[in-house]
């Protein structure tokens, strides 16, 4: 991570804690349930870019264009060429080892990286609960590095602003003495807003949708503000505590970040409230300044090999995660703990390569530093070379699911009635080979996807889509309700020929991950849980206020409800889900149940793709592949006589095993959500349910 200040030799504490920043965060990607907190190694570095680029301004005030210009060109010099030249290795070695289905999204995301927006890329696909499931980016680490590159480029201006209107105010003339006071103050009024406003932000973000709130800028500016109000203060010099005192504060502050560091997991509200405890310890180690203090860390933090991490701190973030996520490809196997330690070695040393023939030389280069226009190109040429090969990647990534595409058309075609579950419906079919590509089935979702049908977390819209017969403005024959969370919306393929058939009008009232119970579900956020609820009501009470004639229903149960012990959960689901279905029978509309489909234990397209002559290992005992529904349990006990119970499960599964591929046809896009086309072949079942659900209306 970046965190350079001046053209002085770095403090000892200060590269002491790098090392221990990048390490917790190496630890975490490496051994994440022995450090399951090691991800808040990136809010010190916060911290710490905060005051060294701070303190460096104090210093170095921006008094016009040039000022400012040098600035920029100082960053470039020492962040650009190596996170370029990371950027580029990535995105090759992803090409050769990472499967074709995730290639696209490599190529996107080093774009982003390039253009250091990644953070903001991150935070719009974390919303999406299917890009979550999505394998890791070798780049997403790339986000910090985006967050960071954000404050240097709008830092310096704000203080120059505000430089300018203290002097404006005060009108007074000013010495050096006076100038750096002046700085001071206008780094510390800057500072503290920063601290308020998105302090404030972040607590109401971790709570409203923490997945975003991990990653935008506007949640973590204030840990670098942090940082800069600690530059702002020791360059106002208030006070200046005791030997004594500053060795408590060094170990106090060190003591704060390990707890944090051991302590957090991956369920911690974060960054929130929760990364005061990091970024607080952080500024107590910089404040205390305990470089030769008796009894304070110094010894620690000054010893010579956590100095020597500190100096490769940079390069070693760059390259820990593009070696995490791409080692298990490259070797054939997940990392064993000989491979991981293989990988920590490989990352040292690639880093120590970084920093001796890239950061260094051009962070020092004289010829750069004469003349900004030079350092500019560097930058510009950087950019562009990465920018292109990504851009090249996923261009070539959507030919080839065109391409796919087409071999899928003609695979239908050949296959006939014996594509995908008709394979298994009909006795007398052959199993067609393997037809559907893996790129292609990764991006064979179902239409409300594309169509913007989804209600995500913290679900504060009411989204519908309304699909209906070629006749669309025709008077339709029946009014359906598709209502669930995204194994209801995984359907909508196989319905799409009754709907065309019969005339029918569907309408979708989808929630991800949100299941349809009138009961709180315990997610991070508080607002989650009550904005889920909030749109079940809604979407129960539109359903019966809505004049439909058939409500289809469909629901995979995997996030507990709030309140509820773990043995008991099960029953008390079963039991919410009762009260839908009697919610909508009481009313008269019949439901069609359709229990969840097997899941598998990886992503289905990453596994083909890895391996196409071996399908059969992608799929998984059927013992472990289905699991409880308690919606369907609910359907086989409800005794009005207006449920119907729809279970594909055979279609899918034999007696001992559940497979990822079916009649030539990869069932999954990702490791529980049918493809569009496997769901077509389901149409036969869904379509009987649908239509002796209608006959059982009153």
């Amino acid at each position: 991570m970046p965190s350079e200040g001046s053209a002085s030799a770095p403090r000892a504490d200060v590269q002491g804690l790098r090392a221990l920043a990048v390490a917790a965060v190496l630890a975490y990607h490496v051994w994440p349930s022995a450090v399951p907190g090691g991800y808040v190694g990136v809010d010190v570095f916060f911290v710490i870019s905060g005051f060294l680029i701070t303190s460096h301004l104090i210093r170095h005030p921006v008094r016009s264009g040039a000022d400012l210009l040098e600035f920029w060109a100082r960053r470039v010099r020492r962040l650009i060429p190596a996170a370029s030249l990371v950027l580029l290795v990535t995105l090759a070695a992803a090409v050769v080892w990472l499967p074709p289905t995730v290639r696209g999204v490599v190529g996107r995301e080093v774009l982003a990286a390039s253009l250091y927006v990644e953070n903001w890329a991150l935070a719009r696909s974390a919303t999406d609960y299917l890009a979550a499931e999505e394998l890791h980016t070798p780049v997403q680490h790339y986000w910090s590095l985006s967050v960071e590159e954000q404050f240097y480029l709008v830092w310096p201006v704000v203080l120059g602003l505000v430089g300018w209107s203290v002097v404006r105010v005060r009108r007074r003339a000013t010495g050096d003495h006076g100038a750096v006071r002046r700085d001071g103050v206008a780094a510390l009024a800057a500072s503290a807003v920063v601290v308020v406003l998105s302090l404030g932000w972040s607590v109401h973000l971790t709570a409203a949708d923490p997945a975003a709130a991990y990653f935008v800028t506007t949640t973590r500016a204030w840990e670098l503000g942090i940082g800069g109000m600690l530059a702002a203060l020791l360059a106002l010099r208030p006070f200046r505590p005791g030997a004594g005192v500053r060795a408590v504060l060094a170990w106090g502050g060190l003591a704060l970040v390990v707890v944090a560091v051991t302590t957090f997991h991956a369920g911690t509200a974060f960054p929130g409230w929760a990364a005061l405890v990091p970024t607080v310890g952080a500024a107590l180690v910089v404040a205390a300044a305990a470089d030769g203090v008796r009894g304070g860390p110094g010894g620690l933090l000054g010893h010579r090999g956590v100095q020597w991490l500190g100096d490769v701190s940079y390069s070693v973030y760059l390259w820990h995660w593009p070696v995490v996520v791409i080692a298990p490809f490259a070797l054939g196997n997940a990392l064993g703990p000989a491979e991981q330690v293989a990988a920590v070695a490989a990352t040292l040393a690639l880093a120590a390569l970084t920093k001796r023939w890239v950061e260094d030389p051009v962070r020092r280069s004289r010829r750069l530093a004469r003349r900004r226009g030079r350092t500019f190109a560097v930058l510009a040429a950087g950019m562009l070379v990465v920018g292109a090969a990504a851009v090249v990647v996923v261009d070539r990534s959507a030919a080839a699911e065109r391409a796919a595409s087409e071999v899928v058309s003609q695979g239908l075609a050949a296959a006939g009635p014996c594509a995908g579950a008709g394979a298994v419906r009909d006795p007398s079919c052959d199993e067609p080979d393997l037809f559907t590509p893996a790129e292609f089935a990764a991006e064979d979702k179902p239409a409300p996807y594309a169509d913007g049908c989804w209600n995500n977390a913290p679900f504060t819209t009411r989204h519908t889509c309304t699909y209906s017969g070629p006749d669309g403005g025709a008077e339709p024959s029946a009014r359906v309700a598709l209502v669930g969370n995204s194994h209801a919306g995984h359907w909508l393929p196989a319905l799409e020929g009754v709907v065309a058939q019969e005339g029918w009008e569907l309408t979708t009232y989808l929630q991800s991950v949100c299941y349809t119970v009138d009961r709180p579900l315990g997610f991070d956020g508080a607002e989650e849980s009550e904005g889920c609820l909030a749109t079940n009501r809604w979407a129960v009470r539109s359903i019966l206020q809505g004049g439909y004639d058939l409500v289809i229903m469909s629901n995979r149960t995997n996030q507990p409800l709030a309140g509820v012990a773990p043995g008991d959960q099960a029953a008390e689901a079963q039991r919410a889900y009762a009260d839908t279905l009697r919610t909508f029978t009481d009313a008269g509309l019949p439901v069609l149940v359709l229990r969840d489909t097997p899941a598998m234990p990886g992503d289905v397209p990453d596994c083909v793709a890895s391996d196409p002559d071996d399908v059969l290992g992608c799929g998984a005992p059927r013992t472990a592949a289905v699991e409880p529904d308690p919606l369907a349990a609910a359907a086989a006990s409800d005794g009005s006589g207006l449920v119907t119970l729809v279970d594909v499960t055979d279609l899918m599964c034999d007696a001992r095993r559940c497979h990822a591929v079916v009649g030539g046809v990869i069932a999954y896009f990702d490791h529980g959500h049918l493809t569009a086309t496997f769901a077509r072949t389901l149409a036969p079942e869904v379509t009987e349910g649908a239509r002796e659900a209608l006959a059982a209306r009153p």
